[in-house]
């Protein structure tokens, strides 16, 4: 069973350098990684032919025997007698105290006829296996080191558990990033991968002597993403057994199930296998337990790149409808979709005003052909560069009521539009308009002085000097 949300495109003026220095930092770990079987081939090679192997497996036979460990010791000379030497120091690596009193030389000691032997040769073997990246940078649940606990969060099995490992922290990975912010997400990785070792760390007999700790940061930052959504419905891909496909769900839905997944695998369907599922159970909940805590530091608010979302997903929405009416020849309906969008979501791009304006023409309907005008005007005081002086000339001549309610500033803006595509009859109009607001007034004497200059520059001058003497009037009368 497999269950991945689809998350919207990644915001590339905006890349996700935590994300992808991540992804670089395993990709680098993976390529040290790959010559760890020969190393250990190389050293395991070593232990069989000096002798240590059977030297060693006698050694931990002898002292289960002397600590009364029947059972293990019938086990472990079973194991002698065969030849199975591979299983004997998979066992006796697994006795952390044996291990550390043969390290000590409380096993075989210094008295014994074998010792200089068995030490130089056990030396060597022990730094052959630190060149072995994986053991030498794995979590050792039962004899961890400051360093392992970071380190194991960067290495990968195989070629298939990085490349998976990969594309769903990518997927994930940049959604949440944005978020939290590069160093958030950091942080997030790296306490997550901290809480997804604490099973190793805590359980003796969990079946795992190394660690391999990516999967289980990665699992954090993916309840990290359903969290951060919470009961927001987003897009999700399944696959289970011959069935696939998309499907929309709250977010925080898709939680207990796949932490509901880890423990069925863990304890059922996979018991003896070599995927730690308990790593992956402790990644979820450690990821969403620190994203929870975020959002109860932001008094329950998601993070403001959730909300952008949810109104781009609903924009979005809104548009696939307005169309679908519009290729019905439903002009109505598909009007009333854009105002729809402009009242809740407050657009200010022009191509949806123009858009708009377009529709409501073919309504025929005075009341939406007025409001899109002004919702056109409005996209163009944001940005005056987005309209073209005889467009915005035409959409200041429409009919009553096209007019929106501007800040001084914005007419400004667009005066100085029109003045400099020398639009010059709108402009007057324009400014005999503002001059009779008391709000606009100052700001469009200065733009008056502007046209008139403009249109004396334009070898104008009968037009500018009306405006010249409107201009020293009011300045009397002021």
């Amino acid at each position: 069973m497999l269950i991945l949300p689809l998350p919207a495109r990644p915001d590339w003026a905006r890349p996700p350098l935590a994300t992808l220095a991540i992804m670089l930092l395993c990709l680098l770990a993976f390529f040290m990684q790959g010559t760890d079987g020969q190393r250990y081939a190389k050293a395991w090679d070593f232990y069989q032919k000096s002798g240590i192997d059977k030297q060693e497996a006698n050694a931990y036979l002898a002292d289960l025997e002397s600590r009364k460990e029947t059972e293990k010791a019938n086990i472990q000379r079973r194991r002698v007698a065969a030849g199975k030497f591979d299983a004997s120091v998979r066992a006796m690596e697994d006795d952390r105290d044996f291990m550390q009193r043969l390290r000590n030389n409380q096993v075989i000691r210094p008295e014994n006829p074998d010792y200089a032997l068995w030490r130089g040769n056990r030396t060597h073997f022990e730094n052959l296996r630190a060149r072995v990246v994986t053991e030498n940078y794995a979590l050792e649940g039962q004899n961890p080191r400051l360093s392992t606990l970071f380190t194991h969060m960067f290495l990968h099995g195989d070629i298939m558990h990085l490349a998976g490992n990969m594309a769903v922290l990518f997927v994930v990975g940049y959604t949440v990033e944005a978020a939290l912010g590069p160093l958030g997400f950091l942080a997030l990785y790296l306490l997550g991968g901290l809480g997804a070792a604490l099973p190793d760390l805590l359980l003796s007999n969990h079946g795992y002597r190394l660690s391999l700790g990516a999967s289980g940061a990665i699992s954090a930052v993916m309840a990290a993403y359903l969290v951060l959504f919470g009961r927001r419905r987003i897009n999700f891909f399944y696959w289970l057994l011959f069935f696939f496909g998309t499907a929309r769900w709250p977010a925080l839905v898709i939680l207990p199930v796949w932490l509901a997944k880890e423990l069925l695998q863990r304890f059922v369907l996979d018991q003896g296998g070599n995927t730690n599922y308990l790593a992956h159970f402790a990644g979820f909940v450690s990821g969403a337990l620190l994203i929870g805590a975020y959002r109860w530091k932001n008094k329950g608010r998601s993070a403001s790149m959730v909300h952008q979302q949810d109104s781009a997903q609903a924009i979005a929405e809104i548009r696939q409808q307005a169309e679908k009416f519009v290729a019905d020849m439903q002009f109505g309906p598909a009007a009333l979709q854009y105002r729809k969008l402009f009242a809740e979501h407050h657009l200010l791009d022009m191509a949806s005003a123009e858009e708009y304006l377009r529709i409501a023409r073919l309504t025929r309907q005075t009341e939406l052909l007025a409001e899109a005008n002004r919702y056109l005007l409005k996209a163009a005081a944001s940005d005056p560069k987005s309209i073209t002086p005889a467009r915005l000339a035409e959409a200041l001549a429409a009919g009553p009521g096209s007019t929106p309610r501007l800040a001084p500033a914005q007419w400004e803006s667009l005066m100085a539009r029109l003045i400099g595509g020398r639009q010059f009859e709108a402009a007057e109009h324009l400014v005999l308009r503002l001059l009779a607001l008391p709000e606009t007034r100052a700001a469009a004497r200065q733009q008056a002085g502007q046209l008139a200059e403009a249109l004396a520059a334009s070898d104008q001058p009968e037009r500018a000097i009306p405006l010249q003497r409107l201009l020293s009037s009011q300045t009397n009368a002021t």
